[in-house]
């Protein structure tokens, strides 16, 4: 090589070196500039000094991510993942666990399942990033449930006419479809009631249902089976407090009556939102405190004259995540979740024998579906979708394959015995050692209904054992503790004072229940009938007592305060009645 040629490469190496300087540090200076614009929350302006950076350097690998970031924060969803892409093919080793994390979560709301996995498990320090154990556990349950399919649909329309449409009621009694629709994607936007119209499986004549929007955001209404009573959500939404209760209004002839908010048996000074109606319960939604976490769903009872009772947590569906969106069909309570047994966000369940089932893939996706409603072999669905421009829509379609139970439903009812009031009370199956609390209306196969027992318990009340479980509607009334209580499961042959198997198992249940209670006082008294003369019978009374008593210690020897006594024939079970069911043993308790 010639000298001339030596000088002429040496000249173009020190070039190019002092350019590759020049150069990274123009991209620096205007990398920090788009910097302080992305920090103010500027992104439009924040992205055009990023690309000006990037040209300047195009291996400048943090103007590569915060370029990508403003792409996801404008909801460019391709513009980022291909710059995170890139960023992936470079060199570029800062931020790389947010880069596999944020292109796990885009091909995850895409729906390609395998490439979101491939990037979340390249993720390498997995405490930084809170959801991704549960976008994990969506995957997971994902993969292993793909063919899983309690109720599937043929869609035939969707209703997407507005950025946000959500929560569907269908009334069959007049052909109405009532929603929740908002024009805008800010959360101060105005929501409103929409109504249509439902002809040859389309909608048609879409109108704000102005009985009740006001200049307050309206959520969907509900309305009870005559169509007389019609519950809904009203919010006052500003920048300080966003408040949502519960309203109702009652139908006289044919105009509603002017709505009422519900009072604080149904209202709190949280979120309620969500109301619907089934039977003689009013369910809704509440993040007050004292639930299982995040949004539970609330029930309230609706009594003969109109009137409501106080609120309860509907436990055996809540969960340290989010349930709303309460539904039931034909007995079957659905709701939604984005619990982990998901195949993402949100997925519609259903309760079946108080055991929680996801309706599989036909209904649910990696899309939030966060409402369902149903009527004869129709669907509607709420999906939402970040990546759409409008951001959720109501899918209609018509059911193939219905969710019919292969269960017996009974609805439980407990009442006060004295006033005849209905009372809230927990329920529990008993079977064997397992105790396992049931709800209000509950699905029972015949397994259960053989060989388990339920019991009715109230506070304040002496628990009761259901034993005929024939009706559709069984009725309970419980007596209060201070009472004489007449155990109407123990029972004694004639002239004798031995428990039988079935008074034994009875005794059983009601030995845990005064082991998990403090009690000033227990009394249990011994009764016989008029035949024998009256020494015997007080001697076969108090032994009658004596027996129950020592069983009842057998099982739980931490009871207190427990004390029998025999009666004889002083105090029959009427005034001057005379027969066997003067034979009893009676409780007696002070709270």
């Amino acid at each position: 090589m010639s000298k001339l040629k030596i000088i002429l490469v040496i000249v173009n190496i020190f070039f190019i070196n002092d350019l590759y300087p020049q150069n990274t540090k123009k991209a620096t200076k205007t990398y920090k500039e788009a910097n302080a614009l992305y920090s103010v929350g500027d992104f439009d302006s924040a992205i055009e000094k990023f690309l000006k950076s990037l040209k300047s350097d195009p291996n400048f690998c943090p103007s590569i991510y915060k370029l990508g970031l403003s792409y996801k924060k404008k909801n460019l969803f391709s513009n980022y993942k291909n710059l995170f892409l890139s960023y992936i093919d470079k060199t570029c080793l800062k931020n790389k666990d947010e880069v596999n994390f944020y292109l796990g979560e885009f091909f995850f709301i895409s729906g390609d399942i395998n490439n979101s996995k491939k990037y979340f498990d390249l993720v390498e320090d997995t405490l930084k990033f809170i959801s991704l154990s549960k976008y994990k556990s969506n995957i997971n349950y994902y993969l292993n449930n793909v063919d899983k399919e309690l109720i599937s649909f043929d869609s035939i329309t969707s209703i997407n006419k507005w950025h946000y449409q959500y929560t569907p009621y269908f009334n069959p009694n007049t052909n109405t479809l009532f929603f929740t629709a908002r024009d805008g994607g800010n959360l101060l936007d105005d929501e409103n009631v929409i109504t249509a119209s439902f002809v040859n499986d389309n909608f048609l004549d879409f109108k704000k249902f102005n009985i009740l929007n006001s200049e307050n955001n309206e959520g969907t209404p509900t309305f009870s089976s005559d169509g007389k009573l019609m519950v809904y959500t009203s919010c006052e939404m500003d920048f300080k407090n966003n408040s949502c209760d519960i309203y109702f209004s009652r139908k006289r002839g044919n105009l509603w009556s002017k709505p009422r908010k519900f009072d604080d048996n149904i209202n709190s000074q949280y979120w309620d939102s969500q109301p619907f109606i089934y039977g003689s319960k009013l369910y809704f939604v509440s993040n007050r405190p004292g639930g299982a976490g995040g949004r539970d769903i609330y029930y309230s009872n609706i009594y003969d004259d109109g009137t409501f009772s106080k609120s309860y947590n509907f436990s055996i569906v809540n969960t340290q995540f989010e349930e709303v969106s309460p539904f039931i069909d034909n007995g079957i309570f659905y709701f939604s979740s984005n619990r982990n047994d998901s195949y993402g966000g949100y997925d519609i369940f259903l309760l079946e024998n108080n055991i929680i089932f996801n309706l599989g893939m036909s209904v649910n996706s990696h899309l939030d579906e966060s409402s369902i409603y149903i009527w004869d072999n129709n669907i509607l669905l709420t999906v939402e979708d970040v990546k759409s421009k409008n951001k959720s829509e109501i899918v209609y379609g018509e059911i193939i394959k219905k969710y019919l139970s292969p269960i017996n439903i009974r609805i439980i009812k407990t009442f006060d015995f004295q006033t005849k009031e209905e009372i809230f009370s927990d329920l529990f199956v008993l079977k064997e050692d397992e105790r396992r609390k049931i709800g209000y209306e509950i699905h029972l196969d015949e397994e259960i209904i053989r060989n388990s027992t339920i019991v009715a318990e109230s506070e304040g009340y002496f628990p009761t054992t259901i034993n005929d479980l024939s009706s559709d509607t069984i009725i309970i009334f419980l007596k209060r503790l201070n009472e004489n209580i007449v155990l109407e499961n123990i029972y004694f042959e004639f002239d004798s004072y031995y428990l039988s198997k079935e008074s034994k198992e009875y005794l059983t249940i009601i030995a845990e229940w005064l082991g998990n209670k403090k009690f000033k006082n227990i009394e249990v008294s011994g009764h016989a009938d008029d035949i024998g003369s009256k020494e015997y019978n007080f001697g076969l009374s108090e032994s009658r007592a004596k027996a129950v008593v020592e069983y009842i210690l057998s099982i739980n020897s931490k009871i207190r305060n427990i004390t029998y006594k025999g009666y004889g024939n002083s105090v029959p079970i009427e005034p001057n009645f005379i027969g066997p069911e003067n034979r009893r043993i009676e409780f007696r308790i002070t709270n």
